[in-house]
């Protein structure tokens, strides 16, 4: 018998562990009592490495597969950074480590400012949509889902993350020193995520594997479930065979 493996989540902007419940399903069904799994929050913090450091506070001391998707993701690579000592394996989805392109920096500054002065009354559906392939547009557990956490999250934590997670730095060529492997999936479709940068990273980075999975928008975990878990399983796989 293996020893269970310790699989830490860090969700994304305006998600909880709900965000996972259909791919943690999915994933006990292709590798079943492989993983025990814990979910990550994201602390109200002051600035990112404040955030990185309460992750810190939440793991346990000895190593670990981390898990992060979008927000999460960046989060990810910047804690495997600050601690590759405690890193088995990153797993980053739907993102990319580095500065947001000026277009969203600026999309975000709006928002607040625009909340500020009119509060906020939840995610609108043209932003869900935005977020996933069109392939998942009628898919209606998907977009309640995604309301029911953000209105879940409320006003103060929306304003609150983009605030703080607005600056990030360009921390990929930092990560690419790192000789612990990191595993990146995105949606061909994701327009928050460039395929084509990471793709190009990817020649960089010996350690770095991309896979794109197709017909996918940003929300991964939620539209395209099945094939994530098929895709962590197939990394998991490729893990095993170079540990023989």
């Amino acid at each position: 018998m293996h020893t269970r493996q310790s699989l830490y989540l860090i969700p994304g902007t305006m998600c909880d562990h709900r965000l996972w419940d259909s791919f943690i399903s999915a994933l006990e069904l292709v590798r079943p009592n492989y993983f025990d799994f814990h979910f990550v929050t994201i602390a109200q913090k002051n600035t990112i490495d404040d955030i990185v450091d309460d992750i810190r506070q939440q793991l346990p001391r000895q190593k670990i597969h981390l898990l992060g998707f979008s927000l999460g993701g960046y989060l990810a690579s910047a804690f495997a950074l600050k601690f590759p000592e405690l890193i088995d394996s990153l797993y980053v989805v739907s993102n990319m480590p580095c500065a947001l392109p000026d277009k969203e920096i600026k999309e975000r500054s709006r928002a607040v400012a625009w909340i500020k002065r009119n509060g906020y009354s939840g995610i609108s559906q043209k932003r869900i949509l935005a977020l996933l392939d069109k392939s998942a547009h009628q898919r209606k557990e998907v977009v309640s889902l995604i309301k029911e956490m953000d209105e879940s999250l409320g006003q103060d934590v929306l304003v609150h993350q983009l605030l703080t997670t607005t600056k990030r730095e360009d921390i990929f060529i930092e990560l690419e020193k790192l000789t612990l492997n990191k595993y990146f999936c995105v949606g061909r479709n994701d327009h928050l995520v460039s395929v084509e940068a990471l793709t190009k990273l990817q020649l960089l980075d010996k350690h770095m594997k991309l896979s794109i999975i197709e017909n996918a928008g940003h929300m991964l975990p939620l539209e395209k479930t099945d094939a994530l878990a098929q895709w962590l399983n197939s990394m998991i796989a490729t893990e095993c065979k170079t540990m023989r």
